[in-house]
């Protein structure tokens, strides 16, 4: 913990600032989260339907579909209609002064929060009375994201209110420290040009990344090709995991999924940093500059290539296609001993394999189950190693020459001084890369899709491909269900990265989050 006034590193314990004599107030930090719980509590809230029809759970299948209709019997896809569905502009709103009240209170502006939080409740207030004139219609109950709002907004500004007005004593701080604090907004006008360079990409993240999350609301929906939206509670979940009779084909394909994925995610990021480290290590040993250079520009190079072009690549190489050796001069089949025609593969892998007599018929490398995650792993390794290789490098040119003079002096060999010296050293960087890599386990999608085939599906099938048959496949696509897989995919991403940055502090003292 840093002193507000003087900037000088604060003991766990301590109950002073060393340097200048700030009176710390530890207890402020179990407050602010109460606020900022509040405000995400809402914004979940606000992904539920406000009102919906009571009869949709007595109806019956056949009353519920017709196919002249379409899911329109019963206004039941109205469930959606208060400001989630029908009047959009006012769901944004709303939703979005929710977002701002959480980053506010994030960064401590708690009393602009107030603001923000507050003008969210009068929104949604004027927007249940009098937008849809649904307010005691018949057939039409109070809808799940209702409590769960009101709950959300007065935890809120409880929150926020007790954050701002709690008792605090003023800090005897010797006024000449004081001098040297700045305002937030001082600072943002002194680094104006760096926030400037920042823009672009600040509002590439909003637009790609935030604006998107706004459709999980669909999660909670039956949202098929051509239908209206109607609320359907967790029913999508329920099919996932197969609780129901209907969903238990679903939910094997699903689960098959989901375990290749985590296979093949955590194999493949093991694999890449270990031979990332190996390599790396073993290049810091290099004394040939420029052999060095060369060689890391060779390992590097793959990493700029396309995924379309590399499995382009290695499809030619490992093809299994086979042909009959021509010869050149007669135009004529050739023959072996026994008078058969020499068969050859296309391939360049099998054709040596067949060259060589190591195998008597080319080898399935991306057609068979036993085979293709073994060349899977090695393409990743191939084509991402260099990258990771790169990052532990500059990590090791930053190691002082003078450790390693002095255990030379102190009689350790090679291996002793990359022991204690070097692993140690790359040790803060590996765990880095690791919690960062973790990130993207459930985002396996371009490296098993240009690979896939459906032959070796109970293999490779992995969650983004198995949401890309449900969603473009043949059939009716369910965009509700297919939204609850991702938004499944990213809860267990948050869970992995979350449980990994806690044991990097169990272990090391700190993790990056």
């Amino acid at each position: 913990m840093l002193c507000k006034a003087c900037g000088t590193e604060i003991p766990k314990k301590a109950k002073k600032c060393p340097g200048c004599g700030w009176q710390v107030r530890r207890e402020e930090r179990n407050i602010r989260p109460i606020a900022i719980a509040g405000a995400v509590i809402s914004f979940v809230g606000g992904m539920f339907p406000f009102i919906q029809n009571s009869d949709y759970d007595k109806l019956t299948p056949a009353m519920k579909y017709d196919a002249a209709l379409g899911y329109k019997v019963v206004d039941y896809y109205n469930s959606f209609g208060m400001m989630n569905y029908e009047h959009q502009w006012v769901w944004y709103l709303f939703m979005a002064l929710l977002a701002a009240s959480i980053i506010l209170c994030a960064v401590k502006y708690e009393k602009i929060s107030i603001i923000t939080t507050v003008l969210s409740a009068v929104v949604f207030g004027v927007a249940y009375n009098n937008t849809c004139g649904w307010h005691g219609a018949p057939n039409m109950e109070v809808g799940l994201g209702l409590p769960i709002v009101i709950i959300g907004t007065i935890v809120g500004v409880a929150g926020v209110f007790l954050d701002v007005y709690k008792l605090k004593k003023k800090p005897e701080v010797d006024p000449h420290f004081l001098g040297n604090s700045k305002s937030i907004w001082r600072r943002m006008y002194i680094y104006r040009w760096f926030y400037v360079m920042l823009l672009p990409v600040l509002v590439f993240l909003v637009i790609f990344n935030y604006l998107p999350m706004l459709g999980l609301r669909y999660a909670f929906t039956e949202y098929k090709s051509g239908l209206q939206p109607y609320y359907s509670g967790i029913a999508n979940f329920v099919n996932m995991f197969g609780l129901t009779e209907l969903g238990k084909l679903k939910s094997q394909q699903f689960m098959t999924a989901f375990t290749n994925t985590l296979y093949l995610s955590i194999i493949k990021l093991i694999l890449n940093t270990f031979m990332a480290v190996l390599i790396s290590l073993l290049l810091n040993e290099m004394k040939n500059i420029h052999f060095k250079k060369t060689v890391q520009t060779i390992i590097y190079l793959p990493h700029f290539m396309s995924w379309v072009v590399v499995a382009s690549l290695f499809k030619m190489i490992l093809s299994e296609s086979q042909v009959t050796v021509m010869d050149p001069a007669t135009g004529q089949a050739v023959v072996d001993a026994a008078g058969n025609a020499v068969i050859s593969s296309t391939g360049v892998v099998n054709a040596l394999l067949l060259k060589f007599g190591l195998v008597d018929k080319p080898v399935s490398f991306l057609t068979s189950l036993s085979n293709w995650r073994p060349v899977y792993f090695i393409i990743n390794i191939w084509k991402d190693t260099g990258w990771g290789t790169i990052l532990f490098l500059a990590t090791l040119s930053g190691i002082s020459p003078d450790l390693y003079e002095a255990a030379q002096i102190d009689g350790a060999n090679r291996m002793n001084r990359m022991r204690y010296i070097t692993l140690p050293a790359l040790a803060n960087t590996i765990i880095t890369v690791f919690i960062l890599n973790l990130a993207k386990v459930m985002n396996l999608f371009e490296s098993v899709f240009v690979l896939y085939n459906d032959t070796v599906r109970p293999k490779a099938d992995v969650l983004q491909t198995y949401t890309y048959r449900q969603t473009f496949g043949s059939g009716t696509p369910s965009y509700g269900y297919t939204t609850a897989v991702g938004l499944f995919r990213s809860v267990v991403s948050c869970i992995l990265v979350l449980i990994c940055n806690y044991a990097s502090k169990k272990v090391r003292g700190r993790g990056i989050v």
